[in-house]
């Protein structure tokens, strides 16, 4: 996760929704500046939260209803790939990170 530039990160969390709270206040965000990926009912508490809500393909239909997005692609298979190219296409920064790892 480190060579993504992700520094905070939780494993085997049950209650997902403090543990999202905590990482958003270490980094100074708000669930407002926030997005998830989620595909089963203990991921609703976070989707409900956060500004872009997603699910991959496969994910439960309940959650679905919920997304902003739901990903082409199923999870393992390129969902989470998909939102980040959403996501940096929506910020105008995919052409720039494009070009740093081509270097």
């Amino acid at each position: 996760l480190k060579a993504l530039g992700i520094t905070r990160a939780r494993f085997g969390t049950e209650d997902k929704a403090p543990a999202a709270q905590e990482i958003l206040q270490t980094l100074g965000l708000t669930w407002a500046q926030a997005a998830a990926m989620g595909d089963d009912w203990p991921d609703l508490a976070v989707l409900r939260r956060v500004a872009l809500a997603c699910a991959p393909a496969q994910a439960h239909a309940e959650v679905q209803a919920i997304a902003h997005y739901v990903t082409q692609r199923r999870g393992g298979d390129g969902a989470a790939r998909e939102l980040c190219d959403l996501v940096l296409t929506a910020g105008g920064h995919y052409a720039r990170f494009w070009h740093e790892a081509m270097q």
